[in-house]
């Protein structure tokens, strides 16, 4: 992993759409943070760069001939693991499926592509979006570098003096728990909701910022890994 605050940030940029490898890696060039060491046209190609140039972060379409980012994803993963994966997902109730899909096989994060045709996609509306979330992604990287660590603190079974029952027996007490997460969020969220018991007296609360139709998909995934 680069250090972030010294080195550049490596990207590789995978896309099968030669106007978007060319507008995201321009836009991530603009960022003096930010290299784009190499771009890939499909799955396979991105397997084969990622394994030759070991980038920090690779953004990852979906939808690609050959093989798709779903195929790719654990390869990528399995064979570099020091590279953070965010995914280029559709706002289609198919985009967002797929996307929820790539967070379950260990992609970091998502950013949703413009919409509209070559002549009138708004890229700037996700410009800051793009850089920001790829340097958000390379810091947590580095900082998170022990995941069994972080595990071990999160996963860490709470022991009250009395039993859950007779916390709430006769009293009108009740137990909130607010979850606040960003980027990186929707993948932390599904390691950590397995983990919460059924019985436990309180209600959960969870504010995630994403995009406008991803919700009801997390929402069904989390729903599923829920006690």
């Amino acid at each position: 992993m680069a250090d972030i605050d010294n080195k550049k940030i490596k990207v590789l940029v995978v896309d099968d759409s030669a106007f978007m490898r060319k507008i995201i890696s321009d836009i991530l060039n603009s960022n003096d943070k930010i290299e784009v060491v190499d771009t890939a046209r499909n799955g396979s190609e991105a397997i084969n760069k990622a394994i030759k140039l070991r980038p920090d972060v690779v953004t990852l379409d979906i939808e690609m001939p050959i093989m798709n980012g779903l195929e790719a994803l654990p390869e990528i993963i399995k064979l570099v693991p020091t590279a953070k994966v965010i995914m280029f997902s559709s706002t289609t109730k198919r985009g967002a499926d797929e996307t929820i899909k790539a967070l379950e096989l260990g992609a970091v994060d998502f950013i949703t592509k413009p919409s509209g045709t070559i002549v009138n996609i708004k890229i700037d509306d996700i410009k800051d979006e793009i850089i920001n979330t790829v340097i958000q992604v390379a810091y947590l990287a580095k900082k998170n570098n022990n995941s069994e660590e972080v595990k071990k603190l999160i996963y860490k079974p709470i022991h009250l003096e009395k039993p859950f029952n007779s916390l709430m027996d006769g009293k009108k007490t009740r137990y909130i728990v607010a979850i606040g997460t960003s980027t990186g969020g929707p993948r932390a969220l599904q390691d950590v909701i397995p983990y919460i018991p059924e019985d436990i007296p309180a209600t959960f609360l969870i504010v995630q910022h994403m995009p406008p139709g991803f919700t009801k998909s997390l929402a069904a995934r989390l729903n599923n890994l829920s006690k």
